[in-house]
């Protein structure tokens, strides 16, 4: 399972360190200078290449999260439109037409998961030996990702948000086209949710670690399984609660006539006023503060992006485990 091809130049002072992945597609630890070589995959020149484990668990571990988890997804969408409702409210909408409801739009999603899940951990070791840094990967990873899900996700959202609305409040479903209102909003997003999963998981891995089992099992390489995973949980809806303006803003954008009827500068102006709107107050004496509407929609957001990775965490480890036995 560990192979090296391709030349390496100047393995002491060159080499390329990945540094290793906290949640999705661990497939890496830190490359030793002398051996260069990845634990579960293999170098080609300066690209990390995963093994066919972990292609495996993003071509059939990813539609399953995704299309399961649509409902959460749904929920962020109508929030997006919803100053009034609650968080129970905002998830009695989904469902208002029944249980099935709730899942509307799933097919898309779902099959374009085969695909994002793919390049989202693979895909940034692929990125990260082209581009020689992880803010850079990260980057080419979000627009990658934005790219295959840009045109399923906002149909998604028109068709959830058009089966709960009035007539003269839907828009039309746009059509599978990879950019669109929106698109530059979901880029920012996937770049933050990314980056802040990269930073958060070891951290609160490690943290869980210590204060469960102690400091000499914290520093050991591998980490427990149930701290890894109670770790990507608490990560992610870190990471879902710092990415939510987007995430609202591009539901906004998507399912709002007037968005999608301006142009590029006026869109930009009704986006900033949604957010004004949506998530600031101005109390009695003059000052602003958050608005409820903050902690609804970090809560709707966090619970969605942290039950996507962490599955999609769990459903990765099995493919590995799984590949360990039989391969």
């Amino acid at each position: 399972m560990l192979a090296e091809s391709g030349s390496v130049e100047d393995a002491g002072k060159n080499s390329l360190r990945l540094p290793p992945l906290p949640v999705l597609n661990r497939i890496s630890e830190p490359v030793d200078s002398n051996e260069q070589h990845l634990k579960h995959g293999q170098m080609i020149g300066t690209v990390a290449w995963p093994e066919p484990a972990i292609l495996a668990a993003g071509a059939f571990g990813g539609p399953i999260v995704i299309g399961s988890l649509t409902p959460l997804r749904n929920a962020c969408t109508l929030a997006a439109q919803d100053a009034q409702s609650s968080f129970s409210g905002i998830y009695g909408r989904v469902f208002s037409r029944g249980l099935l409801a709730g899942w509307t739009g799933a097919a898309t999603p779902a099959c374009a998961a085969a695909i994002q899940f793919t390049t989202l951990g693979p895909g940034f070791y692929i990125f990260l030996g082209l581009l020689g840094t992880p803010t850079a990967a990260v980057a080419a990873g979000a627009m990658a990702e934005t790219l295959v899900t840009y045109a399923p996700a906002t149909r998604n959202a028109q068709l959830m948000h058009n089966i709960v609305s009035v007539e003269k409040n839907q828009v039309p479903v746009r059509p599978m086209i990879p950019v669109g209102p929106g698109f530059s909003i979901l880029v920012m997003r996937n770049f933050f949710a990314n980056s802040g999963i990269r930073v958060l998981s070891t951290p609160f891995s490690t943290g869980i670690t210590r204060a469960t089992l102690g400091e000499e099992a914290s520093r050991q390489s591998e980490l427990p399984e149930r701290c890894r995973m109670v770790g990507d949980f608490l990560a992610s809806v870190c990471c879902g609660a710092i990415s939510m303006p987007f995430n609202q803003l591009y539901n906004y954008q998507v399912t709002s006539a007037a968005s999608l009827a301006a142009s590029p500068v006026e869109r930009a102006k009704l986006g900033l006023q949604f957010l004004k709107s949506q998530y600031i107050v101005r109390r009695a004496n003059g000052s602003i503060a958050p608005s409820r509407l903050v902690f609804r929609d970090m809560a709707l957001r966090s619970l969605y992006i942290g039950c996507m990775f962490s599955s999609y965490a769990a459903v990765e480890r099995l493919a590995l485990s799984l590949a360990k036995k039989w391969v």
